[in-house]
């Protein structure tokens, strides 16, 4: 059952039910053995009032009967076994008493009899079971009968609590419905229950991110926009320039230029997927991921462009760190660095990768820390530039050619989602130092 309203109807109706029914049986039970208490006291009560009466007023003697509409029968015996009085003939209880309270039978019947004995004659008062049954019965259930009433009134007014007090439920569910797909504006958290509260601000802090992330993909895809338009126009044109070559030689410079276009083009639209991808969250679950062999996956994967553009890259302080990192998401992160690295470091210049583990200082408990560092000889990064460069699309004067302005920010993307912090700064070599520092890591991944 998913319906709140109907699982609290359910409940509470059983519930109460089982509590009137619980209620009942023990009022019933109490009531039923109170009337017999009674009755029983009635017998003594009377056996009594004729111990302390004369026996020998008028209405009193062996041919004397109160007739057969009472419910009691009474007898009583001389000293010398003689039965003096008996006020049903028809009903006679047995000559021998045990004193006391006692069942017999008489006639087929049940019968509930009280005994004594009083100036040496014995009197005998008896009730039939049955009627005391009957009416201990009756009174059973006019004890009842107000409960019986009372547990319908009483769901009634439940189910009335329970639709007003899901009423704001309602109300928010209606509101929510009717909102467009576009508005991410906050509910307002004071006309609900407190206990709803915590709700409303939980929805509202989700429309916040899901009001960031749409404005994020509307500036991806704007930004997506203008800069594919560009690779686009100039492949067109070099199309152009290939079908009016008029011979090898321009048509040769016009399809190097047009496969230079492609590959500008290509290099675009694969960053823009892997930023795309980044910040949907599409990427896989965080695991233990060996940062040495990432690294050395990256410079395998920018090899050729390490030997187009004459470039020296390799690692240099190679020590193994185990992080806590989407695998591809982290082969990426390296990759876009050193690829990075080496679009910016001009031929015969230098790249060095380093990976190494360092104790986290100013902790009760050690913890290993895992550091990333590509060094370059390239022209570096003037301090006032170091955080615009994780914009999108953002080139500094004098770039180099081919350059998509995604690089860093596909790896502030994955750095953020790994809970890395990176550091800009210069490196030994002249150019660009880019510090990676992991959170404190796991054991190392083993081989």
């Amino acid at each position: 059952m998913k319906s709140l309203r109907a699982r609290l109807l359910l409940l509470l109706s059983v519930a109460i039910t089982l509590a009137a029914l619980v209620q009942a049986v023990a009022v019933f039970r109490n009531a039923m053995n109170e009337a017999d208490a009674v009755f029983d006291y009635h017998l003594q009560q009377l056996a009594l009032s004729l111990a302390s009466g004369d026996m020998g007023l008028p209405g009193f003697g062996p041919n004397v009967s109160a007739g057969n509409d009472v419910d009691y029968v009474v007898q009583v015996w001389a000293p010398d076994g003689r039965r003096i009085y008996v006020s049903r003939p028809r009903s006679e209880l047995p000559s021998q008493a045990v004193l006391g309270y006692t069942n017999v039978q008489v006639g087929g019947e049940q019968w509930r009899v009280y005994s004594m004995q009083a100036g040496g004659r014995t009197i005998q008062v008896g009730q039939s079971t049955a009627t005391r049954q009957a009416l201990a019965l009756g009174f059973a259930l006019r004890s009842i009968w107000p409960m019986a009433v009372m547990a319908p009134l009483l769901l009634l007014a439940v189910a009335w609590v329970v639709r007003r007090s899901l009423r704001p439920l309602s109300d928010l569910s209606r509101e929510l419905q009717n909102r467009a797909a576009t508005s991410f504006d906050p509910l307002d958290p004071h006309p609900v229950v407190s206990e709803m509260q915590p709700v409303v601000r939980a929805m509202n802090g989700l429309f916040s991110r899901t009001r960031q992330a749409f404005d994020a993909q509307r500036m991806f895809v704007a930004d997506a926009a203008h800069e594919l338009r560009s690779p686009l126009a100039a492949l067109k044109v070099q199309v152009q320039m290939l079908g009016r070559a008029h011979d090898e030689a321009q048509r040769g410079v016009a399809l190097a230029r047009l496969e230079s276009g492609i590959d500008r083009a290509s290099h675009l639209v694969e960053q823009l997927l892997q930023l795309a991808r980044n910040e949907s969250g599409a990427e896989e679950a965080l695991g233990p991921v060996s940062l040495l062999d990432t690294a050395r996956l990256a410079l395998s994967d920018t090899a050729e462009l390490a030997l187009v553009r004459g470039v020296d890259a390799g690692l240099e302080d190679a020590e193994d760190c185990t992080v806590l990192a989407p695998a591809s998401g982290l082969r990426i992160l390296v990759r876009n660095l050193v690829d990075n690295a080496l679009r910016y470091t001009p031929s015969g210049g230098r790249v060095d990768v380093r990976v190494r583990c360092e104790m986290q200082p100013g902790q009760p408990t050690p913890q290993r820390m895992a550091l990333l560092e590509v060094d370059d000889s390239g022209p570096g990064i003037p301090p006032e530039d170091r955080e615009r460069v994780f914009d999108r699309f953002y080139r500094r004067d004098g770039s180099p050619a081919g350059g998509s302005g995604l690089g860093l920010a596909i790896v502030r993307s994955v750095a953020e989602r790994c809970g890395a912090c990176i550091q800009l700064g210069t490196s030994p070599l002249g150019g660009l130092r880019v510090r990676v520092i992991f959170a404190p890591s796991p054991p190392p991944h083993p081989h």
